[in-house]
């Protein structure tokens, strides 16, 4: 591995460890205050990044628990009023789990604040080095332009 590379790496593990304790501080605030294990908060994660509502199985897998875990972990979300669960439409042996409203609410809060102290993070640095770090992100993170990684692939 090259010295500058090195450097590289020394510098992204210390930028996300400074972004990475704030969100923990909340994820694990937001846990607390609602007495979830942190299985159970994972599952709300997953929950919320699909809009449709998903089969236990499929939740058990994204999660890599087994299904009898998943379904404790969606009866203790349900009975705090966070998930929704109701048969598939067109097999009934299928449970479909979703975000209830509160749930959903909830998920959205606490995005809510991870994207307030992404804000405190970008104000507290200088400007000069806030556009250093926007121009040097722009073509990595701009979503038309395949990575480095992409185009060994192909």
């Amino acid at each position: 591995m090259s010295a500058s590379e090195l450097e590289l790496i020394r510098a992204l593990e210390a930028l996300f460890h400074q972004l990475s304790c704030t969100k923990a501080d909340s994820d694990l605030r937001s846990m607390v205050e609602m007495d979830l294990s942190i299985s159970q908060f994972r599952c709300l994660i997953l929950l919320g990044r699909h809009a449709e509502a998903l089969p236990i199985n499929e939740l058990a897998d994204g999660l890599d628990l087994t299904l009898a875990t998943a379904g404790r972990n969606v009866d203790r979300l349900l009975a705090h009023g966070l998930v929704e669960r109701r048969e598939d439409p067109q097999d009934r042996r299928v449970r479909l789990v979703s975000l209830s409203d509160t749930g959903r609410s909830i998920m959205t809060e606490i995005d809510a604040h991870h994207r307030n102290a992404l804000v405190a993070f970008a104000q507290s640095l200088d400007p000069a080095d806030r556009d250093r770090l926007t121009a040097a992100l722009a073509p990595i993170v701009e979503p038309s332009a395949p990575s480095r990684l992409e185009e060994q692939l192909s």
